[in-house]
């Protein structure tokens, strides 16, 4: 599978763009913006490319990985944009309690106002879903195929919502900032909790199998060891 890696944002997230069916794709992550000067990245390659964006997957809502829905549902409106319900509040009228909080942290809070300009979710995920939720009652057999290979796993820890994407058919997962080849995302911040990432690590090691080429949201892609 040929899953492109854009770095966007202010904090250089791997923003993924991921083959679907015929010229869609689904984007994971989007960070372009006005704000980090690159807001044209993504679409910009999409552009370039032919390709339409048919879905927006957050692997979980903190700021650096979220301040491009905008700019790319503003280009595709028909995009779904897609998130963990535990995450839901975050988008329902941003910035939510975390961004707050972890903006704050960060001594980052000229960004609150670029956080309050993304829209809301159009899709709230659960552990256990396939991406076939995005195309309910669609009638497009080849799309709802390539969408019900990527199966939606909760992996709370780093965000309450956090979330893996995995496909077993092609051996790939998206990590988010759950899982980076050398360590795990932080749990020292606002919504943070250590105890429950350590169980979604066990958890992944004991679902997703050795030789498993893994796409974090930082750093660069590698290959699950045992």
């Amino acid at each position: 599978m040929d899953i492109k890696v854009l770095n966007t944002g202010l904090l250089r997230v791997n923003t993924l763009v991921v083959p679907l069916c015929d010229n869609k794709v689904f984007v994971v992550d989007p960070a372009a913006c006005p704000y980090s000067h690159d807001g044209d990245k993504i679409t910009g390659y999409l552009r370039e490319n032919g390709l339409d964006c048919y879905a927006i997957i957050l692997t979980h809502s903190h700021f650096d990985h979220i301040t491009g829905i905008a700019t790319l549902k503003k280009a595709y409106p028909a995009a779904k944009i897609a998130i963990h319900q535990n995450e839901a509040e975050e988008l329902m009228s941003p910035p939510g309690p975390m961004n707050q909080s972890v903006l704050q942290f960060f001594g980052m809070a000229s960004l609150l106002e670029v956080v309050a300009l993304q829209p809301p979710a159009d899709v709230l995920l659960n552990h256990g879903d396939t991406l076939s939720v995005l195309e309910e009652g669609g009638a497009h057999p080849d799309l709802i195929s390539a969408l019900s290979s990527w199966k939606v796993l909760l992996t709370p820890g780093h965000t309450p919502g956090s979330i893996c994407l995995y496909n077993k058919k092609e051996n790939v997962l998206i990590s988010g900032d759950t899982l980076f080849e050398d360590g795990w995302g932080r749990t020292d911040m606002y919504g943070g909790n250590e105890i429950q990432l350590m169980k979604s690590l066990r958890e992944l090691r004991d679902k997703i199998p050795a030789g498993t080429k893994v796409y974090p949201g930082h750093e660069s892609d590698f290959v699950m060891g045992k």
